[in-house]
């Protein structure tokens, strides 16, 4: 059975993302926070798991980290870990490309669709991003993809076969290579998409991350995977311009 993992830190006033989850998938959910967000959160909803992160100082990739390792140890073999700031949509038809905002129930059809894609054959699922959505030509389950703020894993292929916590930026597209590189394909949906509210929003990542550590960082990623992955300049009217990446 797969367990939902939602990361949070410094949000315990609002979590969007558990906002959007029905009752049944509520049940079988876990927030993992510094221990002195943990009691406030526990107060969202009784059916929650809250589990206190060892170091409350940990980037979200070292907090990744351990949850894979964790869960691994306590015998989950599929956990999705989703941010806690995501909306959810999906298509409105098959020949519109226009979506629409889903949650409960409607959403929960949608993840058990990730979990009964996930295993063994595709140790590494989740939803497709909304952004640049509007012009795939096809959607659907699409292999190899870009993963993005859900992160589905088959935990017995995952930890075994990735070394964990190479980088702190953009650690999920690292084990993407690396189990791509591996010979083991992903499934991303692309039907259905999720989004953030804004890159860098406060809480979560931000008290960590700054453009400097992510601009090495991207350029580090192109280390780990020569061949794979280059790097671009890119300007946002939202924010700072910074290094990306393209990955091949």
């Amino acid at each position: 059975m797969m367990r939902i993992i939602i990361p949070t830190r410094g949000r315990t006033n609002q979590q969007i993302t558990l906002q959007s989850l029905p009752s049944e998938w509520r049940e079988r959910t876990t927030i993992v926070c510094p221990k002195i967000e943990a009691f406030k959160l526990g107060g969202f909803d009784e059916r929650l798991e809250i589990v206190a992160q060892p170091d409350p100082d940990w980037t979200i990739a070292r907090k990744r980290k351990w949850i894979m390792e964790e869960w691994s140890r306590r015998g989950y073999e599929r956990i999705l870990m989703l941010d806690d700031d995501l909306s959810f949509a999906t298509r409105i038809g098959q020949s519109d490309w226009r979506l629409r905002e889903i949650r409960g129930e409607e959403l929960g059809a949608e993840i058990q669709r990730l979990e009964d894609k996930l295993g063994p054959e595709f140790p590494h699922v989740g939803f497709g991003p909304r952004q640049g959505n509007n012009n795939l030509k096809k959607v659907g389950w699409q292999t190899p993809s870009r993963m993005m703020y859900s992160l589905g894993y088959y935990l017995p292929i995952v930890v075994k076969e990735c070394e964990l916590g190479l980088i702190e930026t953009r650690e999920d597209m690292d084990l993407t290579l690396q189990l791509l590189r591996k010979g083991y394909p992903n499934a991303v949906w692309h039907t259905t998409v999720n989004d953030q509210r804004k890159f860098n929003a406060p809480g979560g990542a931000s008290h960590k991350r700054t453009i400097e550590s992510s601009n090495a960082d991207a350029y580090k990623l192109a280390r780990l995977h020569p061949g794979y992955v280059s790097t671009i300049e890119s300007s946002y009217k939202a924010s700072l311009p910074r290094i990306e990446v393209v990955c091949r």
